[in-house]
């Protein structure tokens, strides 16, 4: 509300004068009241791997209803876990296929969902997502209830499948009714011209006849890519048809181009939609046709730089940040996807919480967070994910505080949003898990290496990870290994081998290359004559770093190069990996 004043009056003049001093300062004060009022908007510039920019529809918790249910349009949602190694290699391509198809946004949009975002937990266990990147297609109209989890598509490698599969879903929605505002997508046979323009509406001026065979795309695709331009028809028609023979159409997928008064002008273009598009566009430029005005946004991308004297921290030690990061992350997004977690997966679950009460260098109020939380578990043999997320806050909070506050990775953290991280902080927890267990008394460090398959199978967000995790597993005789240091050097052997397969991948940290670990400057002693490993030394290396009372809490310190090696760490790394895989196969040495 606007301020009241009250006005003493004493003369004409001075009431004039008052009484304009008050309408200016009641605007004003209305004008402060209006631009406080901030609109309630639950759009989201950025979040996970995506920016509005890249023409997708970001969602988030908040706004998925709105944005989803009840829609004129289709959806296709991307279903994703930003620090899954398969979802980073998938978002330039998923991000081309979305500029693609930024003209047919009034048929049918690309969103994305960030599943590692705790919040939007909730939405990935309602869809039933257990594998990243999932795509589903949800029609115009769509409605929310328990068994609405939209049209599965099958994972793609390039987005030119995907754009096929979508195409191909479009034309099977508009047999069953639906998607009635696209352009119609089915394929005809027709032995007269005047029977494929028999339906034609009187304000179209040219129909365009796609001449193709029943399984191509390329007609559907232009009749989507020109469902804006006003007064213009695309009609498929088979190759076969007798309309083709007596056009004189010899090359397919092949284009005609017929005006009002029925003259067919046959287009020649190469045999691509691109080329296909072009000849048409061409053809309506000989005939001044005005084309729709498109938004078309020219984003220059922003090119993080390192500088010299940045803050970094030292690569030889572990921080308690990212131990903690890395299981609160694994607590609140991970173990909370299933929508029923029972069986193989709930014992995994309880065996992954055994072995940090076991392992890990607990502190505060921790442990006792993670003791209870496996009691409560191991009380009932099936939970619902939301009852275990619930269960993981209430826990939390009853044991507070249980993890530091403003938690950020140090060690782990990515040069920029979307690389390291969780997958960086889980090999650091499993690699102290298998170090401190084997401290204990017996054989406890086997028992870790189990537990770390039982979680990766079962929990961790990077489907295409999991599945190379487990085959390894499975060639490296993980279930074989009987003694603690035998535990210990085979995940550090592991490891090396997942560096050594991703070294150069798209999903790489480019200031973080995937060396073979640890370094000729991280650890001298631990290579030999011709880069072969030490691995005595490399043993207590990996103690020293990863032992409990070793682990740090974060303290920056100025980078600071070390001395050169005449190899390069990648080259040492192939030579003493491939050295000591035969060493072990030939002797099974870790067995």
């Amino acid at each position: 509300m606007c301020s009241v004043f009250k006005i003493h009056y004493h003369s004409p003049v001075l009431f004039k004068m008052y009484w304009w001093q008050f309408i200016v300062i009641l605007n004003c004060s209305c004008l402060f009241v209006k631009a406080a009022v901030i609109p309630d908007s639950d759009d989201v510039e950025e979040q996970g791997l995506y920016s509005k920019s890249d023409h997708v529809t970001i969602l988030t918790n908040k706004n998925f209803d709105n944005k989803i249910y009840g829609q004129r349009n289709a959806f296709v949602i991307q279903f994703y876990n930003s620090y899954c190694g398969h979802c980073r290699a998938f978002a330039p391509k998923f991000k081309s296929l979305a500029a693609e198809l930024d003209p047919w946004k009034n048929m049918v949009k690309l969103a994305v969902l960030d599943c590692s975002i705790e919040e939007n937990n909730e939405i990935c266990r309602q869809f039933e997502v257990m594998a990243y990147p999932s795509l589903r297609y949800l029609h115009e109209n769509y409605l929310k209830g328990n068994g609405n989890v939209g049209d599965k598509f099958h994972p793609t490698d390039t987005a030119e499948k995907l754009k096929t599969q979508l195409i191909n879903k479009m034309q099977n929605e508009q047999t069953m009714g639906r998607l009635r505002f696209a352009p119609p997508l089915n394929i005809a046979s027709y032995s007269k011209l005047t029977d494929a323009l028999g339906k034609t509406p009187q304000d179209v001026i040219y129909t365009f006849l796609i001449f193709e065979n029943e399984n191509s795309t390329v007609g559907s695709e232009i009749a989507l890519d020109m469902n804006d331009y006003e007064h213009i028809k695309v009609t498929r028609v088979y190759d076969t048809s007798e309309l083709a023979d007596s056009i004189k159409v010899t090359t397919f997928p092949g284009i005609v181009a017929v005006t009002g008064n029925m003259e067919p002008t046959i287009l020649t273009p190469k045999q691509t939609k691109q080329d296909i598009l072009k000849s048409i566009n061409t053809f309506l430029k000989s005939k001044n046709y005005k084309f729709p005005l498109r938004n078309i946004e020219h984003e220059e991308s922003t090119i993080s730089m390192h500088q010299n004297g940045a803050i970094s921290h030292d690569s030889n030690v572990v921080y308690y940040n990212d131990l903690e990061k890395t299981l609160k992350t694994s607590l609140h997004t991970e173990i909370t996807r299933h929508k029923i977690l029972s069986n193989e997966p709930l014992q995994a679950l309880i065996e992954y919480l055994n072995v940090l009460i076991l392992a890990y260098p607990f502190r505060g109020n921790l442990k006792e967070y993670i003791v209870n939380l496996r009691d409560h578990l191991s009380s009932k043999t099936q939970w619902s994910g939301s009852e275990v997320y619930d269960l993981v806050i209430q826990l939390e909070r009853a044991h507070a505080p249980v993890f530091s506050a403003d938690l950020d990775y140090v060690r782990c953290k990515g040069s920029r949003a979307g690389y390291r991280g969780y997958s960086c902080g889980l090999w650091t927890l499993f690699h102290t898990l298998t170090v401190n267990a084997a401290q204990k008394p017996g054989k406890e460090g086997p028992r870790v290496l189990k537990a770390m398959h039982g979680y990766i199978k079962n929990f961790f967000g990077c489907t295409e990870c999991a599945e190379h995790f487990q085959a390894m597993a499975l060639r490296n005789r993980i279930f074989d290994v009987k003694d603690n240091d035998k535990a210990v050097l085979w995940l550090w052997i592991s490891h090396n081998e997942v560096n050594l397969r991703l070294a150069g991948d798209v999903t790489e940290d480019p200031e973080h290359p995937k060396i073979q670990f640890p370094s000729v400057t991280q650890c001298p002693e631990c290579r030999q004559d011709r880069g072969a490993w030490n691995l005595p030394a490399v043993y207590d290396y990996l103690q020293k770093i990863y032992g409990a009372i070793n682990i740090q809490d974060a303290r920056p310190t100025k980078s600071a190069a070390g001395s050169p090696s005449p190899l390069s760490n990648l080259d040492i790394g192939m030579l003493s990996f491939l050295l000591i895989h035969r060493l072990w196969r030939d002797s099974q040495l870790l067995i």
